[in-house]
């Protein structure tokens, strides 16, 4: 075997190895919470040597963003995608369709989420990154946005970036919501949320 074919295995081994430590990490971080998760166990349920966990994030405060960010990152690319293949006509309901059949299929996503923006509020460690980490989101937001957008000349008038900003909290403020109480009803407030959206894209610059 060439030492080429040596380094592309290991390079793949080493990445199965950070992606099962994420995925641990979103598991035993919702189950148990920030502050009584220990590396030992994430490295436990990621069947990982310890050392590996500091070596690719370092501590708990790194690897809380980085599960976030991943998640996050990899749900943009869905609804990027989503958006585009779907017709324009439709794309608005598409995306929120998909936001909120989220709720129900990653409502981990949401818990670490909340908890993040506790300890962003007191860890001066982690609130850089979760500052950083919600300036994604709304620009996440906005790119799915502006494409909605752009199948409505009315809706160019507005700034994706800015709706993006109104959006994210009416999307986390939902899901906590229906998370804390499961009597929630969510299909209502998604129904309204899309009749309003509709509403402002009608009558954006008039």
């Amino acid at each position: 075997m060439s030492k080429q074919q040596n380094k592309t295995d290991q390079s793949e081994e080493l990445q199965m190895t950070r992606e099962r430590i994420i995925a641990a990490t979103s598991k035993v971080l919702a189950e148990k919470g920030y502050d009584a998760t220990t590396l030992r166990e994430i490295s436990r349920e990621a069947q990982a040597a310890p050392g590996l966990v500091h070596y690719y994030f370092g501590g708990k405060d790194q690897l809380l963003v980085e599960v976030l960010q991943e998640a996050g990152q990899r749900f943009n690319q869905t609804m990027k995608l989503l958006v585009q293949e779907v017709p324009a006509d439709q794309a608005l309901d598409a995306f929120l369709t998909k936001l909120y059949e989220r709720v129900g299929q990653e409502p981990n996503v949401y818990r670490l989420r909340y908890e993040s923006f506790s300890l962003g509020l007191h860890n001066p460690l982690i609130e850089p990154k979760v500052r950083e980490r919600l300036a994604q989101r709304r620009e996440e937001i906005g790119s799915v946005m502006a494409k909605v957008l752009e199948s409505d000349t009315k809706g160019s008038a507005i700034d994706p970036n800015t709706l993006a900003s109104l959006l994210l909290p009416l999307f986390d403020g939902l899901a906590l919501q229906k998370i804390m109480d499961p009597t929630f009803d969510l299909d209502a407030s998604y129904q309204l949320l899309a009749r309003m959206l509709h509403s402002l894209l009608s009558h954006a610059g008039e």
